[in-house]
């Protein structure tokens, strides 16, 4: 068995075609077919079969793929960090973030602590949870701070913030005169939505116990631009109750009336991970970062 035999077994599946896997791996196509052949031998059983001028894995062509798959996936992702360490000398851990956790964990002092633990590159991403989530089983980012759990088995989380809900007003909106704004007064404000499916679902939560239905009229899947908009005097916003003061400038924060309601944030790694000391001092890291804002809990 070598790389290339793998490499070959899952381009046919992909492309159906020798040519076409030919002129992937820029070999000439004799090339494939003998690969293809020493597969067969190596492995003692047909794995390819020819239909309709396609070529098709068999029941054990696919078994052997489902391996294949991973040796190939993993060889790349070896092909990539080290490509990395070569260009900069130094290995690069990447971090995936949903905005809004990066508006919340990924601040101030927490980068300097990072500095002082490890040597590395860090480089910082954001995107959707299902997004990261691919990303992570690729091999291509290194830790996922999430507000949804991962579907697959080899992922694992741990919980790194628990927070309660605050109303997000300006500073010369009405409500923001009153002592305490109760449920129904909000009904008729126009808000601004962060498009983060675990914010939504404990704002709907909120909406559910309180018996109200907000008025949405903005929608964006950034929380700087949604404090933007709120500074603006156009709408207000419900969003997570720490998020950096230097950030609410013209905007008042206000505990959300009725039932409090608590949004939780997971980091998420693989469970093969090449360094778990590596890994265990950044979650330490993040389960720090609790102390630098009074309003986590």
């Amino acid at each position: 068995m070598s790389l290339l035999k793998m490499r070959i077994l899952v381009l046919l599946e992909k492309l159906k075609k020798v040519t076409a896997v030919a002129d992937e791996l820029g070999m000439k196509q004799p090339t494939i077919s003998f690969h293809m052949r020493k597969l067969e031998e190596e492995w003692g059983v047909p794995l390819f079969e020819m239909k309709t001028g396609k070529v098709m894995l068999t029941t054990s062509g696919k078994l052997l793929h489902h391996y294949a798959e991973q040796i190939d996936r993993i060889y790349n992702e070896a092909q990539s960090r080290f490509h990395e360490r070569k260009q900069s000398g130094r290995h690069t851990y990447v971090i995936g973030s949903i905005d809004a956790a990066s508006a919340i964990l990924l601040q101030g002092s927490w980068f300097k602590r990072i500095a002082e633990i490890t040597d590395m590159q860090f480089s910082f991403t954001t995107a959707s949870s299902g997004d990261l989530f691919d990303s992570l089983l690729a091999g291509s980012i290194d830790l996922v701070l999430s507000g949804g759990l991962p579907a697959s088995p080899l992922l694992h989380h741990e919980l790194v913030l628990e927070s309660s809900l605050s109303l997000y007003i300006p500073d010369q909106h009405p409500l923001s005169q009153s002592p305490g704004v109760p449920s129904y007064r909000l009904a008729g404000s126009p808000f601004i939505q962060v498009n983060e499916p675990s914010l939504q679902a404990a704002i709907k939560q909120w909406e559910n116990s309180e018996r109200i239905t907000l008025q949405t009229d903005w929608h964006t899947d950034r929380v700087e631009l949604a404090l933007s908009a709120v500074r603006s005097g156009l709408c207000l916003a419900i969003l997570p109750s720490n998020l950096n003061s230097f950030q609410l400038d013209g905007i008042q924060v206000i505990p959300l009336p009725g039932q409090n309601q608590v949004w939780q944030l997971y980091a998420c790694w693989r469970s093969d991970y090449w360094n778990p000391p590596l890994l265990q001092r950044i979650l330490q890291l993040l389960h720090n970062k609790k102390t630098d804002n009074p309003t986590l809990f």
